[in-house]
């Protein structure tokens, strides 16, 4: 009998190693408060990791992007959050708009911020939240909205190998520094309007299955988007590319919009697969015509 539960328990150890741990969100929070590290691996994370639960907080009641109706309260997050291989079951709110107070909830993070091979089964809100230090989030999965609209990162960003299955929304999202998306899926509309990259930006074999919206992207880097598929339509009206692109082996399915943007060399489209209607009206190459490139080019 010794034996035989010697061998269970044997057996069960790895199994036990490996299975998830449950955590309340609330957890979380009071460990911010106390202004120690949030650091969780293989666990599942219930309820929703609210950040208008910090204690540090203040009240501004004018945001430069909000109207001056609104009061903004900002969360100061002082101390480190990782998460690796978790499961979020409830939400993720560092942002919460209250129409009817007219109040603006934001977080801000100072210090490093990482998620890694993440499931995030809720909303992901961080408008307009700010990353101070480190931010990091490869291959996690975005099941609801992905909201990362007006955020501003100081440093690099790695997003590769993510799946976001809701809307992404990078919309006036700021990325001062080296920026991959590369492997990433976009099952819905991937919104990067008025985006901001001014370091070199990697969209490597990513999958775009909802609409690409880059218009008025602001590239000030080379951008890498070789190999990548546009199942629906690509928006880059207006896009400008002043240190060269890559589109090498890129699949567009649908509509392919490029009117009047701007391409500088180096700029590589070889083996591009155009499937349907494209419009290159008013596109420039260098200040001359890119219809005339192309044709050159064929």
């Amino acid at each position: 009998m010794k034996n035989l539960l010697s061998t269970i328990t044997l057996f069960l150890i790895p199994f036990l190693a490996y299975m998830q741990v449950s955590v309340d969100a609330n957890e979380v929070i009071a460990k911010l408060n106390k202004g120690e590290a949030a650091i969780y691996e293989n666990v599942t994370i219930n309820g929703d990791i609210d950040f208008r639960l910090i204690d540090d907080k203040e009240k501004n009641s004018n945001f430069e992007l909000i109207s001056k109706d609104n009061d903004t309260y900002k969360y100061h997050v002082n101390a480190p959050l990782k998460f690796t291989n978790c499961t979020f079951n409830g939400k993720f709110i560092a942002y919460f708009n209250e129409d009817i107070k007219k109040e603006l909830h934001i977080a801000m993070f100072h210090e490093n911020v990482e998620f890694e091979n993440c499931t995030f089964k809720n909303d992901f809100l961080v408008k307009y939240s700010e990353f101070d230090k480190n931010a990091s989030f490869p291959g996690n999965t975005f099941e609801e909205g992905a909201l990362f609209k007006y955020v501003k990162f100081s440093s690099e960003i790695d997003f590769s190998n993510s799946i976001f299955e809701e809307e992404a929304n990078f919309k006036y999202a700021k990325f001062p520094m080296t920026t991959d998306f590369s492997k990433s899926k976009f099952r819905e509309e991937a919104n990067f309007k008025y985006s901001e990259f001014e370091d070199k930006t990697n969209f490597i074999n990513c999958e775009f299955f909802g609409t690409a919206i880059f218009k008025y992207t602001d590239f000030d880097d080379f951008v890498d988007i070789s190999g990548s598929k546009f199942q629906s339509d690509a928006i880059f009206k207006y896009t400008k590319f002043p240190d060269g692109v890559n589109f090498e082996n890129a699949y567009f399915d649908d509509f392919a919009d490029f009117k009047y943007a701007e391409f500088y060399n180096p700029t590589n489209l070889k083996n591009v697969t155009f499937d349907s209607e494209t419009s290159f009206k008013y596109t420039k190459i260098e200040g001359k015509s890119f219809v005339t490139y192309l044709l050159k080019n064929n």
